[in-house]
């Protein structure tokens, strides 16, 4: 189905441009033209998702901050192992350590030292993305920032949603030129105006895993939605 789309694209623009070339010689300079718009949006359900949570720590001494961070996440990494979630699938997006002092009551200030490490987890089993976030807090992570869904071929729909933008776009000019009591002579020019490709994303809070009521973490997929929009002039 594939293949068979991107022929079909391809199948489309190589008339228009043959359409085209073939009747620019005898494009007439005094001729009518006629500019349109089409869009098409594409929508389809995600198939891949992306976790990305952490782990804070805080203490006086950053040395003890970096080691307390060190073995939470070690815990966090052996839970989600217990998952079956494969090493290669996680990987490490941040890694910060900054200090502030505080004043405030006190006549000396006193230096906190914050480490903050986080990781994305990429996975195909979109019905196991609560039970990650859940395992993973469980087992000490206090971060969980967002969670993004997306495709793994994100071309595909592109190429259709272009698809549907040029067919409505010949389909508008058609019905414009008979209305107008004319027949369309050819293309003059196809411009791609834009596309869009939005993944779908939640935002968690920090720690909004339920744990205190004994409820488990649900996260909807929603869909994917690209958008496409071209323009096209006409002799007339």
């Amino acid at each position: 189905m594939k293949h068979l789309r991107k022929f079909s694209l391809s199948l489309i623009l190589v008339c228009i441009l043959t359409f085209g070339t073939a009747n620019a010689a005898t494009t007439p300079e005094n001729g009518g033209r006629l500019e349109v718009t089409g869009n098409a949006v594409v929508t389809a359900a995600p198939d891949t998702a992306q976790i990305v949570l952490g782990v804070e720590t805080s203490s006086i001494s950053a040395d003890e901050a970096a080691l307390e961070n060190a073995e939470c996440m070690a815990s966090v990494l052996e839970a989600l192992e217990s998952l079956g979630i494969d090493a290669s699938a996680i990987s490490t997006s941040g890694y910060n350590i900054y200090s502030y002092s505080d004043t405030f009551g006190r006549e000396t200030a006193i230096t906190t030292y914050n480490v903050h490490n986080r990781i994305t987890i990429t996975t195909n089993e979109l019905d196991q993305v609560g039970k990650i976030v859940d395992v993973a807090v469980k087992a000490g992570a206090n971060q969980v920032q967002n969670v993004t869904f997306d495709l793994a071929d994100k071309q595909e729909m592109q190429l259709q949603a272009l698809e549907a933008a040029i067919k409505q776009a010949l389909a508008k000019a058609d019905v414009m030129a008979r209305s107008a009591g004319q027949t369309i002579g050819g293309v003059v020019s196809v411009n791609e105006e834009y596309g869009t490709y939005v993944a779908q994303n939640e935002s968690l809070k920090m720690m909004a895993v339920g744990y205190d009521y004994g409820a488990a973490t649900s996260i909807n997929p929603g869909e994917i939605e690209v958008t496409a929009q071209v323009t096209m002039e006409f002799w007339f």
